[in-house]
């Protein structure tokens, strides 16, 4: 009996191990620190160029789909300037005035901070594209030729 009482006694005694509190401090310094290093390493130009361009993909996404879907089919695609593009349909090789561009609030979309070579890209009524790469703000989006595949 003695000796256990020694034991337990010397193992009170012994603090080798970390308190709860201190285990959470240690947690919570962690976590400032992540959240600072992630704020810091990422800046809004990188971020609203992403936007800019899934946005320009997906308006010709959809010109391409209207292309698919026109009765007779006519030729819809996404005239783009240096700062701004519109959504433009084809009569015979001239491109017809804008049409407003889908969540606008109007037929042309600008991106002024970002530049872009200037060109047409329109889709036939399989959905293949006439130019197959759009350089936008230091990105090339690339149409997959044949199949209008837009990644």
């Amino acid at each position: 009996m003695m000796k256990r009482n020694q034991i337990i006694s010397e193992r009170l005694r012994q603090n080798n191990g970390f308190t709860l509190i201190e285990v959470i401090a240690v947690l919570i310094i962690a976590a400032i620190i992540a959240a600072v290093v992630v704020v810091g390493g990422t800046s809004t130009a990188d971020v609203n160029l992403q936007a800019e361009v899934d946005t320009l993909k997906s308006h010709l996404r959809y010109a391409q789909y209207l292309a698919m879907n026109d009765i007779p089919p006519t030729r819809w695609g996404i005239s783009v300037g240096s700062s701004s593009y519109t959504l433009v349909k084809d009569f015979g090789g001239t491109p017809s005035t804008p049409f407003h561009l889908p969540n606008e609030s109007s037929a042309t979309h600008d991106f002024s901070p970002i530049a872009a070579a200037v060109v047409t890209v329109l889709f036939d009524e399989w959905g293949s594209p006439n130019n197959t790469s759009i350089t936008f703000g230091g990105q090339t989006i690339t149409i997959t030729a044949n199949t209008g595949f837009i990644p």
